[in-house]
């Protein structure tokens, strides 16, 4: 005797296209969490490049005489404190 589309076990055109809602979810939600975990890896080396070039800044204008050496070395331990927060 059937009942409905699935034939009584669950499995016919209904319960098909549930496993396929199901799966859609899932990998949505893998999708995410990958998504979510290259952007804070992407957000690190920003950081991390971001404070070099700062670095490689300073190291210029003390090179050419802008600031003083007691200038570059208190600004250089500002931003090592900065990159270690």
């Amino acid at each position: 005797m059937m009942h409905g589309f699935g034939g009584g076990y669950g499995f016919g055109f209904l319960g098909i296209f549930n496993m396929i809602i199901w799966l859609v979810i899932l990998i949505a939600v893998i999708y995410a969490v990958f998504y979510l975990i290259k952007g804070l890896a992407s957000n690190k080396s920003i950081e991390k490049s971001s404070s070099y070039e700062a670095l490689n800044t300073l190291k210029q204008r003390y090179a050419k005489g802008e600031i003083t050496k007691e200038e570059f070395l208190s600004m250089k331990r500002d931003l090592e404190s900065w990159t270690k927060e």
